[in-house]
Formats: C-alpha cells, structure tokens, sequence
C-alpha cells in the first residue's frame, strides 16, 4: 500500500512539474513583440517615440528636418522587427550600428530616455519593459540616427 502511495505522489509530481515545464515553455517562446502587444502597441511606441524625440530641444538640431510621417513607419517596423515580431526591417544591423555614431553621448542619453518614458506609457509591465529595451539595447541610438 505505501508503495502505491509512493508511487501515486511521485507521477503527481511528474505531472505537475510537466505542466509548469510547459507553461514556462509557451510563455517564453512569445516574441517580446506579442508580449509588448502587438503591432498596434509597437506603431503606438514608434510614433509616440518620434513625437518625443522631436519635441526634446537636445535632439531638435538633430530632427529639425525629419518627416515624421515618412519615418514613423520605418521606426514601426524596425522595432517590429528587432522585437520578433516578423516585420522587414527598414535597416540592415549594419546601417544601424554605422548610424548610432550620427549621434553624441548627450543626444544616445537623450534618445534612450524619451524611449524609456514612452515604453513606460506603453506598457505597465517591467518585465516587459525590461526585456524590451534589453532587446533594443543600443539599437535605439543607431534607428534614430538611420532616419537622418
């Protein structure tokens, strides 16, 4: 009878191990882009990004002749991209690693700020957000200075 017992905890362990094994699983294998909310979120965060950038007097010289509506997809979709979220990339990791230097350390500051600020109205979660600027990491610099 104790083997039974025995027996018994040991395959519900099993199962209740799988189960958790397999939900860890399928939530790691969601894209940052699924997580961030899709293709609706990371356009939001492209414009609200350009619209910041913009806006912020330590990149103004920078952007004063960018056209947001011909960047704001580019952004979208280099974002898309990068986040997993299966989009082309309007840049090759080539142009944007040439381009970060187009920027000095004050303007990358105030480029990762901005985003820090939108990603935070964008989603509520610091894991996500996290996970999301590691991902873009110094990227953000280099897609900024690719739209010049």
């Amino acid at each position: 009878m104790m083997r039974r017992t025995l027996l018994g905890i040991a395959v519900a362990l099993v199962l209740m191990l799988g189960s958790h094994a397999s939900t860890v699983s399928a939530a790691s294998a969601t894209s940052l882009f699924n997580q961030l909310g899709g293709m609706d979120a990371v356009t939001k965060l492209g414009n609200n990004l350009l619209s910041s950038l913009m806006k912020d007097p330590r990149l103004s010289s920078l952007l004063g002749k960018l056209d947001p509506a011909a960047a704001s997809p580019k952004v979208a979709n280099q974002l898309c991209s990068t986040l997993g979220g299966g989009c082309p990339a309007a840049f090759t990791p080539e142009q944007v690693s040439a381009a970060a230097s187009k920027l000095s350390p004050d303007q990358k500051k105030a480029v990762s700020e901005n985003f820090s600020s939108v990603l935070g109205s964008i989603s509520s979660n610091p894991l996500v957000q996290q996970a999301v600027t590691k991902a873009l990491g110094s990227n953000l610099s280099g897609i900024v200075g690719a739209l010049l």
